[in-house]
């Protein structure tokens, strides 16, 4: 690694979060002058910038020219604030091509739409996924403030949900100050969001963290993306990227806590675990017991994913409307039983090792219970927008399913222990909650009936009389648990309960063949 390079970003970083008015577009730029060339997919290109800071400056620079023109344009007509974001957000949407896109890497930087300024007419691609629109028409408002009088727009903030991010101009962060600028269709860009969508999971209920400038560094290196290819189990990272979003995010985490909100302390637990699963591979491969005793002992991911949780149910986020801090738990415990069974059994000792992975399912399960992540769900209810959400509770249904799967080979008997199935009933009580009026997925209702049937009948009778539940098609199912009547059981969460105009519910059969996320 570029050892002045480092020291460049790390001094750029340092300085911008002890203003508050920190420079939105230098720190973007910043960042994505970094991480564009150390992901790129051919390894001989993988470098640093030859000059950091010379790059940083001459994109800084362009897109000043950018803005200044931009303020040509606003010196033509008399806007209120909501109609200068709007032209910004078109002069920007005006240098890209088609739609904002999600699913190609390394376009959430400012850096990027610099490279689309001065190349732009050479490349057929001119893109930016959400973050990237977001933090360019920011940076744009912020300097349009800072340096061209319309200080107005110094009121633009960054906020940001768990996959979703927009502008808004109240200090409250309510929904009136809200400024959409990622429709590509001009005609709905800037306008407010929508009430009912205000309500869903996309916009956090209402509870986004709302950003300063400075926390918008916090969001912007949260945003770093380390994949070079990104398929799933077998994609490639790159390990400079990941270095220096750690440092970052430890630095941040060390001298400026109250900037690191639930989604920065989960990335950053994410990033410790994957240096500690290369010090607890290290320790097998050279059968050190010592280390790797010491080194399951001090699991720190575990400490920041609580520290996350403890984060999102502060009442500044409206306490438990996020639902990753559980997801991220519940997924690096998994991960830990996993290893511990498969990687680490022969030095530990079977028993010691099963132990403890089943202490680690054990907290997992109950991270998605009633008191965890099903508590999440109740406050939601499912909309077409809510694609990610659904793959994730989708991967975490999957994961407990297979996990009971696997203990029920190694006893090779029904299974009697109760506690983590109850979790489950919990959790599934929480997606009724969230599909209330909608049929549940049939192939998570499939799932939930083969994994049940691996119980005895006294186990699945116990876990549903002590389960908490509170959705109205749960506490209807619970005496069907014990004795499994999957027919009954399978057609009741299989079809959707709608109510009438005098709130009587109906029942209407949910339309065969489809999988649609809106239900």
């Amino acid at each position: 690694m570029d050892h002045e390079g480092i020291l460049g970003l790390y001094a750029v970083i340092q300085q911008e979060l002890q203003s508050p008015d920190a420079n939105i577009a230098k720190v973007s730029i910043a960042l994505g002058s970094v991480e564009s060339p150390l992901t790129k997919k051919d390894p001989t290109g993988r470098c640093w910038p030859a000059d950091f800071l010379g790059e940083v400056k001459e994109c800084l620079d362009t897109f000043q020219i950018f803005v200044v023109e931009v303020d040509r344009q606003l010196a033509t007509k008399k806007l209120d604030t909501r109609g200068k974001v709007k032209l910004v957000a078109d002069a920007v949407w005006s240098k890209l091509t088609g739609v904002f896109v999600n699913d190609v890497l390394h376009v959430q930087h400012v850096y990027i739409f610099t490279q689309h300024l001065k190349y732009g007419t050479k490349s057929s691609k001119r893109q930016l996924d959400c973050g990237g629109v977001v933090t360019t028409v920011l940076a744009a408002c912020q300097l349009l403030a800072l340096q061209h009088g319309h200080t107005d727009l110094a009121a633009c903030r960054f906020q940001v949900s768990e996959d979703h991010c927009w502008l808004n101009t109240d200090p409250e962060a309510g929904r009136e100050g809200t400024i959409e600028v990622t429709t590509d269709s001009a005609a709905k860009r800037a306008l407010p969001v929508d009430a009912a969508a205000w309500q869903g999971w996309l916009y956090s209920g209402g509870h986004a963290p709302l950003c300063s400038h400075q926390m918008t560094i916090t969001a912007m290196i949260t945003s770093m993306n380390p994949s070079i290819t990104a398929r799933q189990n077998t994609g490639e990272d790159s390990e400079q990227v990941q270095r220096v979003q750690r440092h970052l995010l430890r630095m941040i985490h060390a001298d400026h806590p109250d900037l690191m909100y639930p989604a920065a302390l989960g990335c950053l637990a994410d990033l410790e675990e994957i240096q500690m699963q290369d010090a607890l591979e290290a320790a097998v491969e050279i059968d050190d017991k010592g280390k790797l005793e010491q080194h399951l002992q001090a699991n720190e991911a575990q400490s920041l994913f609580e520290r996350a949780i403890q984060t999102s149910m502060q009442p500044g986020l409206g306490g438990q409307h996020q639902w990753y801090p559980y997801s991220y738990m519940f997924g690096h415990l998994m991960r830990r039983a996993e290893f511990l069974v498969k990687e680490a059994a022969q030095l530990l000792g079977q028993e010691v090792a099963l132990q403890q992975a089943d202490t680690a399912i054990q907290s997992a399960m109950q991270s998605i219970g009633s008191r965890g992540g099903a508590v999440v769900l109740q406050q939601y209810r499912f909309m077409s927008t809510d694609e990610q959400l659904y793959k994730d509770l989708e991967g975490v249904l999957e994961q407990s399913c297979d996990m009971f799967r696997w203990r029920h080979q190694q006893i090779k008997q029904p299974i009697t222990q109760t506690d983590q199935l109850t979790s489950l009933l919990e959790f599934w009580d929480g997606i009724c909650h969230l599909y209330t009026g909608k049929a549940k997925p049939s192939h998570w209702v499939g799932h939930l009936l083969k994994t049940l049937k691996l119980f005895t009948a006294e186990a699945r009778g116990h876990a549903a009389s002590t389960a908490e539940i509170r959705s109205a098609i749960m506490t209807k199912a619970n005496p069907l648990w014990a004795q499994l009547k999957a027919p009954r059981i399978k057609a009741m969460f299989e079809t959707a309960d709608i109510a009438d105009a005098n709130g009587n519910s109906s029942k209407r059969q949910k339309r065969s063949g489809t999988h649609r996320l809106d239900g």
